[in-house]
């Protein structure tokens, strides 16, 4: 099971949703990130250039967003297939961390366009 996204994943925001991700992300040590298409670790913290960097997210990074910003998450696995339901979408993938992000883009194309 993947555990996180990855840089490709990334590539599929605008830049005011990549924009508006990064001004809420808080980079931890340990957590993984992009720059541009390169995937790494932050080792510490002051070697990170938030202003170039994007998270890697994590599927408890995904879920307290999609808790934070929708309330009502419900999360299946139905012949071999993971379905995430929000009050605004329906996702389904093979892995978790795919139908999360598909929830987690559609909320946060609402956050970004209001």
């Amino acid at each position: 099971m993947l555990q996180r996204i990855t840089s490709s994943h990334l590539q599929e925001l605008t830049d005011v949703q990549k924009e508006y991700l990064r001004n809420h992300w808080i980079p931890q040590e340990g957590e993984y990130i992009a720059m541009g298409d390169h995937e790494e670790m932050i080792y510490y913290l002051n070697g990170v250039e938030k202003h170039k960097a994007l998270p890697l997210l994590t599927i408890g990074q995904m879920l307290s967003y999609l808790n934070k910003h929708d309330h009502s998450v419900r999360i299946q696995h139905v012949s071999g297939e993971w379905v995430v339901q929000t009050s605004m979408i329906e996702t389904k993938a093979i892995e978790l961390s795919h139908a999360l992000w598909e929830a987690f883009k559609s909320v946060l194309d609402k956050n970004t366009t209001r």
